[in-house]
């Protein structure tokens, strides 16, 4: 669901933007004045990206759909296979945690760093410009509050999360979804081992619905055209054998 809205919202703030843009070549005041505050389109855009790709990646994760090298896992016996599933996804599982920590520690730089941009002079020194008063933002009009970041900032602080500026915001989602990614590869592996463990019959059942899962995705990816191929749609203004000769009967009758 997370995806979809973040498609969305990317699929919209690239068409206005480009609708705006276009109405400022023909010198409309308005939408040149509306373009200026849209500065922020493309640095959006870039961070929905992000997100986008790392959104890809868990539910990658999650269905199975990662890449992975099967040539080994594809000829090994029942057991050996999922002997190599454990070990291999728990491995993975902790190249992701790793991943985590060296971008969690990247991005906690980044959500330190204080621009000049998000930076004024308070009575106690520097401070950030969502935590002006009433009073500092009467005396200084032209300082512009991004009250919708500020709102985000105050949240973030809340849970301990320091954050100065929304670029660096947007980057929280790296090492999240690295710990979401590697808590995924670490409960296949468990699932894996524990079938391991108890036998024959645990790694056939659980054969059975790794068969069954993948069915299903594949259903569920190609249901539609699979539908549309096998029942193609009747041509109007034609009856189908079975349809006439129900009438046929029903005139005889």
């Amino acid at each position: 669901m997370l995806t979809v809205f973040v498609l969305l919202a990317m699929v919209f703030v690239a068409g206005f933007s480009a609708g705006i843009r276009n109405l400022a070549h023909f010198h409309i005041q308005w939408a040149s004045d509306l373009l200026i505050e849209m500065q922020w389109s493309d640095s959006f855009l870039r961070k929905a990206t992000m997100w986008l790709a790392f959104l890809g990646a868990s539910q990658a994760t999650y269905y199975r759909k990662h890449i992975s090298i099967d040539v080994l896992t594809r000829i090994a016996p029942l057991k050996s296979r999922w002997m190599m599933h454990a070990a291999s996804s728990i491995v993975a599982a902790f190249i992701a945690f790793a991943l985590a920590v060296s971008f969690g520690a990247a991005v906690n730089i980044n959500l330190h760093e204080r621009p000049m941009e998000y930076e004024m002079l308070g009575d106690n020194g520097s401070q950030h410009v969502c935590d002006a008063t009433d009073v500092q933002l009467r005396q200084l009009e032209d300082l512009e509050v991004p009250k919708l970041f500020c709102r985000m900032r105050a949240v973030l602080n809340a849970v301990g999360v320091p954050a100065e500026t929304p670029g660096a915001t947007f980057q929280i989602i790296v090492p999240f979804m690295f710990i979401v990614i590697g808590l995924r590869f670490l409960g296949i592996g468990i699932g894996a081992a524990i079938a391991v463990r108890q036998g024959g019959e645990a790694l056939l059942r659980l054969d059975a619905e790794e068969h069954a899962r993948l069915a299903a995705v594949h259903a569920a990816v190609a249901g539609d055209l699979t539908d549309a191929a096998s029942h193609p749609p009747e041509p109007l203004g034609h009856e189908t054998h079975d349809s006439a000769g129900k009438r046929d009967d029903a005139g005889q009758s």
